[in-house]
């Protein structure tokens, strides 16, 4: 008798907790999507997001930091160090007024193939591809980066070219002048014979016509500038 009434306790302890469960089982099945909802999401992981600074306002646009660092880093490349911050940000403000005077009248980008003809050139200056490479690391520029750059300055000179190069004369008077009191001194000095005047002609006129397109350039983005709104930033390291 006392096992019977042991093994009805058993069973109703067992029938209890089936019971339990299948409660347990109803409430799950019959929860609402709008009670799952309510539990609050796990944080959306935020991506980071570069924010350029700005070194200068011109009018409605802006030099940014990234250009100042690119050619700074393209300055150090070729000399060793670069230009003080202003003159840089001064050199950028030029490159944007005659990009600005270039697309107004369309003028045509360099083609891929003279841009890469420009860093052929470069190339020349290393006295291998190696160290080419470890100097563009340790200055802090890509290869993309310095064709960036090599675009900008080609685009820069061929545009100042274009729109200044009729209106630079050379005259023989002058070319006969710094052949006599430039050329023929130094070459002396160097203790080489000095080479006539007609075998040297031509590069004269060139380098006189590029002085020349030099200073009316320097003159017109002056002019330029003065007409502008520019407002060059502080630095941010604060120098």
């Amino acid at each position: 008798m006392r096992r019977t009434g042991t093994m009805v306790l058993l069973l109703f302890f067992t029938a209890l907790t089936v019971a339990a469960q299948d409660q347990q089982l109803t409430s799950a099945g019959n929860r609402s999507p709008a009670s799952d909802a309510a539990q609050p999401a796990p944080p959306a992981q935020t991506p980071q997001v570069y924010v350029d600074g700005i070194a200068a306002h011109i009018g409605n646009d802006v030099v940014t930091e990234s250009e100042v660092r690119e050619l700074e880093d393209y300055q150090k490349l070729l000399e060793g160090q670069a230009q003080s911050r202003s003159k840089v940000v001064q050199e950028l403000v030029d490159q944007w007024i005659v990009r600005s005077e270039a697309a107004a009248i369309k003028f045509p980008q360099p083609p891929t193939v003279d841009v890469n003809r420009e860093f052929q050139a470069l190339l020349k200056h290393f006295p291998s591809r190696e160290q080419f490479q470890a100097r563009l690391a340790a200055v802090n520029l890509t290869q993309d980066e310095l064709l960036h750059v090599l675009e900008r300055q080609l685009y820069y000179v061929r545009f100042l070219d274009y729109k200044f190069h009729a209106a630079a004369q050379v005259t023989s008077a002058q070319i006969e002048a710094y052949y006599q009191k430039d050329l023929a001194p130094q070459i002396q000095k160097s203790g080489a014979s000095v080479p006539p005047l007609t075998q040297v002609e031509a590069q004269i006129r060139q380098l006189l016509t590029q002085e020349q397109i030099n200073e009316k350039a320097a003159q017109w983005l002056e002019e330029a500038k003065a007409r502008l709104r520019i407002v060059i930033q502080p630095s941010e390291g604060g120098g």
